[in-house]
């Protein structure tokens, strides 16, 4: 009966959501920059009977719509969000013109479906999730305060229940030496190259001292001016990743130290910086899983498990607040050599498979909702499971 009456208010709203998405899909903003997407959601949510607040938790470009008709509700909330930044150059090839739609569509099929749930679900545009990492800032900014969880569907090439993500965060490096002629008086160099050289070398023979969990990648984002000048500055980009933000932490100290004793050996200076801010890991369970594999069954798709940690995002931020839910939605069918951030992926949403994932990914949200709000044994057990995680 549930599933019939969220299909059913879903239908009713399909189209107009379905152009929504579409025309988010060929009207891309890099993140950053999505004046014109949040003010065309803000207006069709405001034309839905939501009330708008944006910008929201200080993050430009973003929006809280609340049900009109729940306003003064004094229950408990929770919030499905929309992400709607492009990529530079391939579009909506991350699929978030669609998932934003899966939100949308989810939230207006349940409001229709049950006025009287005993949860407020709130809809919460954040920006800036391919860069800058919105959800950072508007988690600080209390965003996400009061909150019982977060959900969003996320497009992808399979069906997952969840998307296992790293804590991650960056530091900048900058060696300082001495310029001269390479040639003429190289003794009165100090060389920044080496000092960077070594560092890199340094945190190599790290890797097999470090848990399986941990990752940094690095590239030189100034080597030199030119070879027959001893580098006098020499810029390191480095990013770090961890199962948790704690790992990540350690991982960071050793870095640091690293850079220190690089820079003494070689007789020159270092200084870092942190250019993004830190991102969490999210966290997930065997019984969360559960339900998740429920509601896709539901829909008749069939999951697989998650391959491992495939990068960072800014929800896990929102997940050292609350607990948040972040299934991926396959629109590729049998062209699994199609994955997201390829010019092929954003392809799909030209097709009717991305009406597809907006559909079963509607219901798939919105029938979490349900169960979240009537069964509060089910919610707490989440919240209590969270906290114990999070030692909150």
């Amino acid at each position: 009966m549930t599933q019939e009456a969220i299909r059913n208010q879903a239908g009713k709203y399909f189209e107009k959501v379905k152009a929504l998405a579409d025309y988010l899909t060929e009207h891309p903003e890099i993140s950053g920059e999505e004046k014109e997407s949040c003010a065309y959601i803000t207006k069709f949510l405001k034309e839905m009977g939501y009330e708008i607040t944006t910008p929201y938790a200080g993050m430009p470009h973003s929006f809280l719509a609340v049900d009109k008709e729940k306003k003064e509700f004094q229950g408990p909330k929770a919030a499905f969000l929309c992400e709607y930044d492009a990529l530079p150059e391939v579009g909506h090839a991350c699929g978030h013109s669609y998932s934003c739609a899966v939100s949308i569509l989810g939230a207006l099929a349940l409001r229709e479906a049950y006025p009287d749930l005993p949860v407020r679900i709130d809809l919460i545009g954040t920006p800036g999730e391919e860069f800058v990492g919105g959800k950072c800032y508007m988690t600080e900014n209390g965003g996400f305060d009061g909150y019982q969880y977060a959900a969003m569907v996320h497009l992808n090439n399979e069906n997952v229940t969840y998307f296992q993500v790293l804590a991650s965060n960056d530091r900048y490096f900058t060696f300082r030496g001495k310029a001269a002629h390479a040639s003429a008086c190289p003794e009165e160099g100090l060389n920044a190259l080496n000092a960077a050289r070594l560092f890199m070398e340094a945190m190599d023979m790290w890797r097999q001292h470090i848990t399986k969990d941990c990752q940094f990648h690095g590239i030189v984002a100034k080597g030199g001016a030119a070879p027959n000048i001893v580098p006098d500055e020499v810029c390191l980009d480095y990013y770090y990743r961890a199962a948790t933000i704690e790992n990540l932490w350690k991982l960071n100290r050793i870095s640091e130290t690293c850079a220190k004793g690089a820079a003494m050996a070689a007789g020159t200076t270092v200084e870092w910086s942190q250019r993004y801010p830190d991102y969490g890991e999210i966290y997930w369970n065997a019984y969360m899983d559960e339900i998740m594999q429920e509601l896709f069954s539901d829909t008749g798709r069939a999951t697989v498990r998650s391959k491992g940690p495939g990068g960072s995002t800014d929800l896990g931020n929102v997940n050292l607040k609350i607990p948040v839910f972040h299934p991926m939605i396959d629109i590729t069918g049998s062209r699994k050599d199609i994955v997201i951030h390829d010019r092929e992926f954003e392809g799909l949403l030209h097709t009717e498979a991305a009406a597809e994932v907006l559909r079963d990914g509607a219901y798939i949200i919105a029938e979490l909702g349900y169960k979240l709000a009537s069964e509060p044994e089910v919610m707490e057990r989440i919240k209590e499971d969270h906290r114990k995680y999070r030692n909150l």
